[in-house]
């Protein structure tokens, strides 16, 4: 009776440590998607601000120049490329160097949609929306920001 007893004691506590192990590997996984999410979303609100930037730097400054590649609507943009893309409900790739693009690689599980609206002359607001699936569960991650046109002539 008392090997019995010491079995169900012994299986009770590994029973309870591989679910504490699963619980914090699950918590890993989640957190990691999190991160990259993050980071994608902040990747997307920086491409942006270049293209402001770019019009900048070639004397775009003007009320109706600044926001030249800049139109109001949903898009999607990658960091090899100066120009919004056509919004498509598409999924990132990874290529073999870790970078996230939509051409080349292995489908990732995030999404990323760039919103932009002219708020007036000088402002737009720019949200970047990364979308993502764990365990059947959808997910999401977005930032905003606000570009100005503080440069104007």
């Amino acid at each position: 009776m008392e090997v019995i007893v010491s079995i169900a004691i012994v299986l009770t506590g590994l029973i309870g440590s591989i679910g504490l192990i699963f619980f914090s590997v699950s918590g890993i996984s989640y957190n990691e998607n999190r991160l990259m999410a993050s980071n994608l979303a902040q990747e997307g609100i920086e491409i942006v601000r270049n293209i402001r930037d770019s019009n900048w730097l070639s004397y775009k400054r003007g009320a109706d120049e600044w926001r030249d590649g800049l139109a109001e609507g949903q898009w999607r943009v990658e960091y090899s490329n100066t120009n919004l893309l056509s919004y498509e409900d598409q999924y990132l790739k990874r290529d073999s160097n870790g970078f996230y693009q939509y051409q080349i690689g292995d489908n990732t599980v995030f999404k990323r949609t760039i919103t932009i609206e002219h708020i007036e002359s000088n402002q737009i607001r720019v949200i970047s929306k990364v979308d993502w699936q764990t365990k059947g569960r959808d997910q999401s991650f977005s930032l905003e920001a606000r570009l100005y046109n503080w440069l104007e002539e």
